[in-house]
């Protein structure tokens, strides 16, 4: 952000979004979310505790929105009104979820039934396949007993050291990294070496906490649900060979579309920050026939973004987003603190 949009930001915050909202409010919000988990089950995690949203927090945020006019709407809704197809009068919100945890079903789905609101899943294949090995909770486990973590792949060595828990989860950020980088085949072999666990130990750890197929099926055939890709294996397609990225969309798609009999037409980006997509996955997806595609880019959301269908922007949403918070995200001051005068990813 250079100097001149620091003064535009100043004088947003100053005067309550009034100026920011017509110009960077947009007409909705898309919101990301991961878990949804009962409080004590959430406290369980330090870490990975904000990946999930507590069904009461669910609940209140839907009721806020309602009562500030906003309707909830699908991600296939959302295609139309970018396509031009349909007209909303009031703001739109769309909830996503990523993964395919066991408790969207369990815990989230009574919330959004109760509240008659839409949402999208994304599915990882390797969740029902009972192949995820989600290092980021496996890492949250290790630091309890260990002092460093190795990875050793074709991409180097790395070694991360701490004194304590706390000084720990400070290099997950460069931990996360190091791990996006490691080619996708050699990811289970890595990891294994560096947690100390053998990987049928690892996958057993992400099937207990996954959906399976049959209850993605379920998920798909309640009328609220829409069931969207999110690739075979959660790997950060930017590092990978185009073949590679290629085969993780189409193959997710076409397996999903094979267990739940219907056309899978939304996709979700794993990490999809700005090291983890490119212009390049952008293509790849239009290619493979997704009618949208979502980023982990905050951002509020354009009838311009027509020309972006395939790099909408996705805002977090959990039990630590506060009033503030809330009310920069709908009053574009959010938006231009992230994307100064962009209203599209990846101009």
């Amino acid at each position: 952000m250079n100097w001149i949009e620091r003064k535009i930001l100043g004088f947003f915050v100053k005067t309550k979004g009034i100026f920011s909202a017509p110009l960077f409010g947009g007409k909705g919000i898309i919101f990301m979310l991961h878990r949804v988990l009962p409080e004590n089950e959430r406290n369980a995690y330090r870490l990975n505790k904000d990946l999930a949203i507590t069904p009461e927090k669910l609940e209140e945020f839907i009721l806020f929105f309602k009562q500030k006019g906003y309707v909830f709407i699908s991600l296939d809704e959302l295609a139309d009104y970018l396509d031009g197809k349909i007209k909303f009068q009031q703001k739109f919100i769309c909830l996503t979820f990523d993964d395919g945890y066991k408790d969207n079903l369990i815990v989230g789905l009574p919330v959004l039934k109760k509240n008659k609101v839409p949402a999208t899943i994304y599915v990882t294949n390797c969740l029902p396949n009972g192949t995820a090995i989600m290092w980021w909770y496996l890492f949250e486990n290790h630091v309890k007993s260990h002092h460093q973590l190795i990875l050793n792949s074709s991409k180097g060595r790395s070694v991360f050291q701490w004194e304590n828990e706390q000084n720990a989860f400070s290099q997950f950020g460069k931990v996360s990294e190091a791990i996006k980088e490691i080619p996708g085949n050699e990811l289970p072999v890595v990891l294994s070496q560096s947690f100390g666990l053998s990987v049928s130990e690892m996958e057993a750890h992400g099937e207990a906490i996954s959906l399976s197929w049959e209850e993605i099926k379920e998920l798909s055939n309640d009328p609220l649900i829409t069931i969207g890709a999110h690739t075979m294996n959660h790997i950060c397609l930017k590092q990978q060979l185009e073949e590679l990225v290629v085969d993780e969309m189409k193959a997710s798609k076409s397996e999903i579309e094979k267990y739940i009999g219907k056309e899978v037409v939304h996709f979700a980006y794993p990490f999809g920050g700005e090291l983890d997509v490119s212009k390049r996955e952008l293509e790849i997806a239009a290619k493979v026939g997704f009618r949208t595609s979502t980023l982990n880019q905050a951002g509020s959301i354009f009838k311009s973004n027509k020309k972006s269908k395939q790099a909408l922007a996705r805002m977090p949403l959990g039990n630590r987003i506060d009033n503030e918070r809330m009310s920069n995200y709908l009053n574009g001051i959010y938006h231009f603190s992230v994307n100064g005068f962009k209203k599209q990813k990846y101009q």
